[in-house]
Order: structure tokens, then sequence, then C-alpha cells
């Protein structure tokens, strides 16, 4: 929480500045059911505050209830206390929208730190939200176009005052698994390579033991999870975007499938996100229904 913060103020007031990876400004307005979460100590009268505040966002799914991810609720190990958190509502621009108090966070129970399963959770707001909620999917959606939207990490490293959105692809969770499995086997070789000389291993044996290590390897992804992207990397989500909805739009209007959970890069690169054949990986949302329903109401 504080880490994504922080580097937003380091980017800020070093100047830098270019495109969210693959992304472009949304128009205000556009998306009334983005929030995002603001840390409420950083916070003053002065609505500027709010730049260096943000560091993940969410969704409002009813006027009371926002939908975010469980790794935005937590802070060394422990779930943030609810008056650490504000939640700015009604924001195109960081600097404008409402500040409202959270009045109550619940993580998944289930939530796995180290693998990001179940990775999702709600705030409950201490009083609504007047901006349009986004429904639910009401059922699983394997592939189509989709959008990803918030105030992440841009591809130089910095973070955008105004809300970005990016065109993505509901991809099969194997091609997520296959990319980042790449990047890991890419990783080991590397590491291998690095100590072969000194330890006197031969090019024969870097290549059978990354073969080994490729073939033991466990699929990243589970069933909870959404892949989506470019296979490019050209479009992603990244740092500080977390949280946020990764929706479709339809005849009814725009429908939630997935959350923005946690993405991957190689060990040489200074950003997890915008890699070729990695994608990004999403909370499925269409297995929480009935979760988010026994906490919020919200069917």
């Amino acid at each position: 929480m504080s880490r994504v913060a922080a580097a937003r103020k380091a980017a800020r007031e070093s100047g830098e500045d270019s495109r969210v990876i693959g992304g472009t400004p949304a128009e205000e307005g556009a998306w009334p059911f983005q929030v995002a979460l603001l840390i409420s100590d950083y916070l003053d009268e002065n609505p500027a505050t709010q730049l260096d505040a943000q560091f993940c966002g969410g969704s409002l799914i009813s006027p009371e209830w926002v939908l975010t991810a469980a790794h935005c609720l937590f802070e060394y190990g422990q779930v943030v206390d609810p008056r650490g958190v504000t939640v700015l509502v009604g924001a195109t621009h960081l600097a404008g929208g409402e500040r409202i108090q959270a009045a109550e966070i619940i993580p998944h129970e289930n939530y796995d730190a180290a693998g990001f399963d179940n990775d999702l959770g709600l705030i409950r707001l201490s009083k609504p939200a007047s901006q349009a909620a986004i429904k639910l999917t009401p059922s699983d959606v394997p592939t189509g176009n989709a959008m990803v939207t918030g105030w992440g990490k841009m591809a130089n490293g910095g973070f955008p005052e105004n809300l970005m959105q990016a065109d993505v692809e509901l991809v099969a969770n194997e091609a997520c698994n296959s990319g980042i499995k790449s990047i890991y086997a890419r990783d080991f070789e590397s590491v291998l390579r690095n100590f072969s000389q000194r330890m006197r291993v031969s090019e024969e044996g870097i290549q059978s033991a990354k073969q080994y290590i490729v073939q033991s390897m466990s699929d990243p992804l589970t069933g909870n999870m959404i892949c989506a992207g470019v296979s490019s990397g050209a479009r992603d989500a990244c740092n500080g975007d977390s949280g946020g909805p990764l929706f479709m739009t339809g005849d009814g209007g725009q429908v939630q499938v997935g959350i923005v959970s946690w993405g991957e890069g190689p060990l040489d690169s200074n950003i997890a996100c915008g890699h070729e054949n990695a994608y990004g990986v999403y909370t499925r949302v269409a297995n929480y229904r009935d979760w988010i329903g026994s906490k919020t109401g919200v069917k």
C-alpha cells in the first residue's frame, strides 16, 4: 500500500511522464464505478495531496460497497485499519472527486498472499456514493474483448494523474501459464549461466538443469484467475492498477469479469507488466458471486 504511494510521489517529483502501458486517457466521467484507494494519512484539505496518496483501484458494486483486490488491503501482513483508507469516488483526474472514509474492510478469508489465489476483498463505505455502480458478471466469460482501467504505473515507470484505459483480450489460462513459465525458465538459465564458470558447469549441464526445472514447474494460475492482455505485451495493467475492474461492455452496459491482481516480468526488468506473452492476471469474479453476495447483499 505505502510502497505504491511512495513510488507515485517519487515519479511525480522526478517529472517522469509517459503513456500507461498501451493505454489512453479516459474521458471525464466515462467510468463512474471506478474508484481510487488513498492512504488517509497522506491527505490534507488540499486535493493535490490525492496525487501522492493513491495506491490501488476498486469498483463500486453498490452505493456502499467497493470491490477490490485482497492484496490492497494488507500492510506488513496485517489487514489495514479502515481509518487508514479513504476511497476517492467520481474522479477521472486524481485531484478531483469526492473522498469517502472506509468503514469496514473485508479481505477474502482464504486469500493466499504467496500465490494470489482468492485475491479479492470488499470495502464498506461510511456513506453511500452517488455514482453508478457496475454489474457483476452473471456467469464465467472465457474469451472476448475487455477493458481495464486505473492510475497504475506507465511504460517508463511514471504514474498518470488522469485515469487511463486499455483494451485487452481475454485468453485461456494456458496462455498465461505458458508465458510466465517461459519467463521463469529464462531467468533460471540466466542465473545458472552467471555462476556456471565459477562452478564449472558445462553448457550441457545448464540446459539439462533448465529442462528439469521447467518440467517440474506447476501452473502459476489457479482456476480462480483470468488471463487477459495482448500477446505483444503492448497493453497491460500494472502496479497501482491493482484492485481495479476488468470489464466488458454489452447492450446492458458494463459488466465486471475480473479484478486486477498480478503480473510477471523477467528478473532484468524494472517492471512486472507489459512483457511479451506474459499477459496480466485477474481474479475471476464469476467464482465469487456467492461470496460477494453473502457479505454485501449485492447479486
